[in-house]
């Protein structure tokens, strides 16, 4: 079976290409096509592609400084790809990798990291953060916009299988394209973060400083507990603001090297998580060290966390993202705490973890290649996939 993978651009190696490597290892090495590629020859070799081919966009002068504002022209870009070649096509989009043209004999596999949000649901958005938005380029951007709305929709009928990366995102596909998709959550290295049953008496957060991951509910959370320690761990625009609001039981680390992260996660009380994301890989990775998780609940953190008063529980969720709700949420956790053990939250974080994302995109692959396979099937495939599992 030859395969070929399309993927939105490569500026960096992060988690949408970890992503890549694992689907790499499931078909072997295979041609990687994307619209930008400006990786080192070191995150090269870790993505296992036999090949990469890039679109005529990674010709284009300053590529690196303007590529996200081309994408008037990555639609088109992306369709150029001749892939008649191929008998499977597996595509990892967040935005136009799944527009790929392909032909009635072959499969095509979407996995779906989420619709292009800035086109969609944060339109509003992200036009009043652009410079580009006020009069005249705003018609143009409006209209750009638009037209890959458009453009969007129509591509997302033409994969036979969508996969979505959570459950929200899941929603977010059957809203927005009106069709049916199978959760494969995105895979986590578990192993990197080995369980540790023994606790500090401290609290952790983990991010980028930055406006929408809501460090500031956390830091003045814990304000409002002065007897109760909060490390942050991470750097970022925000820190001056959050050191201002902080109460001297909040150590601010900074930017830290990769395996003090990992210590610093292993042995806090708790980890806590008050952003609205899609999936949220970092909430999966405290639990693989047996860390317990506070989390917003929405999002990903649904899929992830297992709450207080469900079997084998792993965390708290809080219903508003709100201080005040945090604050209850861990005094929450510290009334129950003896009933979240870190060898539960360790199992749970094994769901997550690559081999588990390598066994699951395997199977759906196999039943999506054989002959009986039907495209209006999805809830009987996602059922056979389960029984399978």
């Amino acid at each position: 079976m030859k395969t070929a993978i399309a993927h939105d651009w490569l500026p960096v190696y992060s988690g949408a290409e970890q992503v890549l490597t694992q689907m790499m290892k499931v078909v072997g090495p295979s041609d990687l096509y994307t619209l930008y590629e400006f990786l080192s020859e070191a995150d090269r070799r870790k993505l296992g592609a036999a090949q990469i081919i890039t679109s005529y966009l990674n010709r284009l002068p300053f590529k690196k400084q303007i590529y996200r504002h081309t994408f008037p022209l990555c639609p088109a870009a992306m369709e150029s790809f001749d892939l008649s070649a191929y008998d499977l096509i597996l595509s990892s989009s967040a935005a136009f990798a799944k527009g790929v043209i392909v032909h009635p004999h072959q499969r095509h596999v979407a996995y779906v990291h989420t619709p292009p949000r800035y086109a969609w649901d944060q339109t509003f958005e992200y036009l009043s953060r652009s410079s580009l938005a006020k009069p005249p380029l705003g018609i143009i951007l409006r209209n750009s916009l638009h037209r890959l709305r458009i453009w969007d929709a129509r591509t997302a009928h033409g994969p036979d299988v969508l996969l979505a990366n959570s459950t929200v995102v899941r929603r977010r596909i059957e809203q927005i394209y009106g069709r049916d998709s199978i959760v494969v959550h995105p895979p986590v290295d578990v192993s990197r973060f080995p369980l540790c049953e023994e606790k500090d008496d401290y609290f952790v957060v983990a991010s980028r400083l930055v406006p929408y991951k809501r460090i500031d509910l956390v830091v003045d959370a814990f304000r409002q507990m002065p007897d109760k320690r909060l490390i942050v761990v991470g750097d970022g625009p925000e820190m001056g603001k959050l050191r201002a609001i902080a109460g001297s039981n909040v150590i601010f680390k900074g930017h830290v090297p990769r395996d003090e992260l990992i210590e610093t996660i292993r042995r806090a009380r708790a980890f806590i998580f008050a952003a609205y994301e899609d999936f949220g890989i970092v909430m999966a990775e405290a639990q693989a060290a047996g860390t317990p998780v506070i989390a917003y609940h929405r999002g990903g953190a649904e899929d992830i966390v297992s709450p207080l008063g469900r079997p084998k529980a792993t965390g708290v969720l809080f219903e508003e993202q709100e201080s005040s709700a945090i604050v209850e949420a861990v005094r929450h956790f510290i009334d129950r705490a003896g009933e979240i053990r870190p060898s539960d939250c360790y199992e749970k974080a094994l769901g997550f973890s690559n081999e588990a994302f390598r066994q699951r995109l395997g199977r759906i692959i196999d039943l999506t290649m054989d002959k009986s396979f039907r495209r209006d099937a999805i809830g009987r495939l996602e059922a056979r996939i389960a029984n399978a599992a």
